[in-house]
C-alpha cells in the first residue's frame, strides 16, 4: 500500500510540474493554432501551440523554454511558425542533426538504435530542448509545440506514436 501511495504522489507531482501555463490562462485559448502548421485538434493528444509560448503567461519550466528559444532563434517574429526559423530548418530538423543526436544518445545510454525513424524523432526532440533549456536529467519531460511534433513526425514517420507521456522513472 505504501509503494502505491508513493507512486500516486509522484505521478501527481509530475502532472503539476508538466503544467505549462499560469492558472490564469484560458487553456482553450492556449490550444488555438495561430501559425497554421499544427495538426487538427481532434487528431492530437494534449499539446500547446508555438504562438502560445510567446503570448501567454507561463510557469517556470515553460518560461525557461520560451526564453531559451528567444535567445537561440535567429529570426524570431519573422515567421508565422517557429519551425520556419533557421534554428529549426537548418539545425534541429535536419537528418544529420537528428542522426547525430540519436547516435550520441545511443552511445551514452548503451541502447542500440533499432528503429531509425523513432531514434531520429527522439533525437530531434532532444535537440529542441537541449539548446533552449539545458539538461534537466532523466525522466523530466517537457511538452513540445504541436507544430514541431507534427513536422518531426512528417520527417521521420511511424505507424505508431507514443505521444507525450509522463516519466516511468518513479513508477513502482
Amino acid at each position: 500500500e505504501g509503494a502505491r501511495a508513493a507512486a500516486r504522489r509522484m505521478r501527481e507531482r509530475e502532472e503539476r510540474e508538466q503544467r505549462v501555463f499560469a492558472s490564469t490562462v484560458d487553456l482553450e485559448r492556449a490550444a488555438l493554432c495561430e501559425c497554421g502548421c499544427c495538426p487538427p485538434r481532434a487528431s492530437q493528444e494534449q499539446s500547446d501551440y508555438c504562438a502560445s509560448l510567446f503570448s501567454l503567461d507561463l510557469l517556470h519550466k515553460s518560461s525557461r523554454l520560451r526564453d531559451g528559444l528567444l535567445m537561440k532563434m535567429k529570426e524570431f517574429g519573422r515567421h508565422s511558425c517557429i519551425c520556419d526559423d533557421p534554428l529549426f530548418k537548418d539545425y534541429i530538423l535536419t537528418e544529420a542533426a537528428a542522426r547525430s543526436s540519436a547516435e550520441t544518445f545511443s552511445m551514452m545510454s548503451g541502447e542500440e538504435i533499432t528503429d531509425q525513424n523513432k531514434s531520429y524523432r527522439y533525437g530531434a526532440y532532444r535537440l529542441f530542448v537541449a539548446p533552449t533549456m539545458a539538461n534537466y536529467g532523466k525522466g523530466v519531460r517537457v511538452r513540445l509545440p504541436a507544430c514541431f511534433v507534427k513536422k518531426v513526425r512528417e520527417l521521420w514517420p511511424s505507424n505508431n506514436y507514443t505521444g507525450f507521456s509522463y516519466s516511468d522513472l518513479f513508477d513502482m
